[in-house]
């Protein structure tokens, strides 16, 4: 059965429009001819608009007369911005000074299969195949849930493209010589 307290209109489609604005910016060309300085700034903003949250949080008063932080509370919206803003930073450094210099980023990785991963984890957090019982977990509990799912859908995404590279040197046509 359908909860359409799950995804109210907002801040999903906040959500949506904080995406196509970032990712304006991180397309324009002062982004491309600067990039640290973009993702720094992405990063300082992030954790600058997490903060602003967290104090509009203990404030005494919400513009909302029902306050419900997880599901339609402007703060969280913040919050969650400010974290993804931070994640680009996250991301620039791994890729240029850290581990994606190896040849291997989990965040490529899950974006080359992006799709099937969001699907896939919408069943395990949100459907009926959740892996963790909803509303009754800890905060270390969900942390090792979130670290589970991200383990599980970047070997999913590995899978996922080790078939699509093996069906192609199966239709692949076979040299005449």
């Amino acid at each position: 059965m359908p909860q359409p307290w799950l995804f109210p209109i907002f801040p999903w489609t906040a959500f949506a429009f904080a995406g196509l604005a970032v990712g304006f910016l991180l397309f324009s060309e002062w982004a491309r001819n600067n990039l640290g300085k973009t993702a720094a700034l992405c990063g300082a903003g992030g954790v600058v608009t997490f903060y602003v949250s967290q104090w509009f949080d203990t404030r005494p008063f919400h513009l909302y007369a029902v306050y419900d932080y997880w599901h339609t509370s402007p703060n969280f919206f913040l919050a969650r911005v400010g974290i993804l803003l931070a994640i680009i930073f996250i991301s620039y450094a791994w890729c240029r000074w850290g581990a994606g210099q190896w040849g291997f980023s989990p965040l490529i990785q899950l974006g080359q299969n992006s799709l099937l991963v969001y699907w896939v984890h919408i069943e395990f957090v949100y459907g009926r195949f959740s892996i963790m019982t909803k509303r009754a977990q800890t905060i270390p509990m969900a942390t090792l849930g979130l670290l589970e799912i991200f383990v599980a859908m970047v070997l999913l995404s590995l899978a996922k493209s080790r078939w699509d590279k093996r069906g192609r040197k199966a239709s692949a046509p076979a040299a005449v010589g």
